[in-house]
């Protein structure tokens, strides 16, 4: 008699059900739960070669392999969540859907984000999700290269701060590894940071939506396709499979306002043309604020 085969859990299916019906599900918790999670064939975390014991130790603190570009980890002694937030930029991971709703929020209602850091105690640090009944506990110890450097999300001309904390929640709390954060869609990171339905838009908006939706407090992302790059911008061409933060428009000339998380201090302007030939689809938050 065959033993049923286990249900695999594809990246889209585990954030779905974070997601699900407009609100982050609890997820389930403690590391016994978390390795017979990750030790399902097909699961994210096997497809990394990550060890279950490695994602959540005896002291309940979340603990992550360097990921795919990092060779080990270094501690972050730089400040955490100063008063006034840096932006935050995405580094080497291929993150922009959970990095670009965090430049949207950041540009939006950062409150939202610094809500979601709690309190420091010997460099461990508690992080609230919106869609779990009890903090994730993370150390703040994160991937460097060779040389020292950190390699993942950070503060835009800073340490990694309460971004590499928030980064590193994340991946440990639904899949155990960095390299499943590589892929995924900008409503599940709204979704994630915020606990909240996200509504995706394929009609592109033109200026005066665009200025109406954040004059009612509301985040923006914008995310291009695989022929993005055909379009030219003041950056060079667009890149491909990639999500942006919108942040304004000109109503007089349609141009539309946008950051991207790899360079979030620049500002990129679009007409409405090249906007519609570049971009596949907007996520809209509910009013923020």
């Amino acid at each position: 008699m065959s033993t049923p085969r286990p249900r695999v859990r594809t990246w889209r299916r585990t954030l779905r059900a974070l997601a699900l019906e407009g609100r982050a599900r609890a997820a389930r918790h403690g590391p016994d739960e978390r390795a017979r999670n990750l030790a399902e064939p097909g699961s994210p975390g096997c497809d990394t070669g990550v060890a279950a014991h490695a994602i959540s130790g005896a002291d309940g603190v979340l603990h992550l392999s360097p990921g795919p570009h990092a060779t080990a980890l270094a501690l972050d002694r730089g400040p955490l969540a100063p008063p006034v937030l840096l932006r935050p930029r995405q580094g080497r991971l291929g993150d922009c859907w959970l990095m670009a709703p965090m430049l949207a929020l950041h540009e939006t209602a950062p409150e939202r984000l610094r809500a979601l850091i709690g309190e420091e105690t010997d460099v461990i640090v508690t992080v609230r999700l919106p869609g779990l009944e009890e903090p994730l506990r993370v150390d703040r110890r994160f991937p460097v290269d060779a040389r020292g450097v950190f390699q993942y999300g950070r503060r835009d001309g800073g340490n990694p701060g309460w971004v590499g904390v928030l980064e590193k929640a994340i991946a440990g709390h639904i899949a155990g590894d960095y390299a499943f954060l590589q892929r995924g869609l900008a409503r599940y990171g709204f979704a994630l940071l915020l606990g909240e339905r996200v509504r995706t838009n394929l009609r592109l908006p033109d200026a005066g939506q665009v200025l109406a939706w954040l004059a009612e407090g509301r985040a923006l992302c914008a995310s291009t396709h695989p022929l993005s790059p055909r379009v030219p911008s003041a950056a060079g061409p667009l890149p491909p499979n990639h999500v942006f933060a919108v942040v304004g428009a000109d109503a007089t000339s349609g141009h539309l306002h946008l950051r991207n998380p790899v360079r979030p201090a620049e500002l990129l302007v679009l007409d409405a043309r090249s906007f519609r030939r570049g971009f596949l689809s907007v996520d809209v938050t509910a009013p923020l604020r």
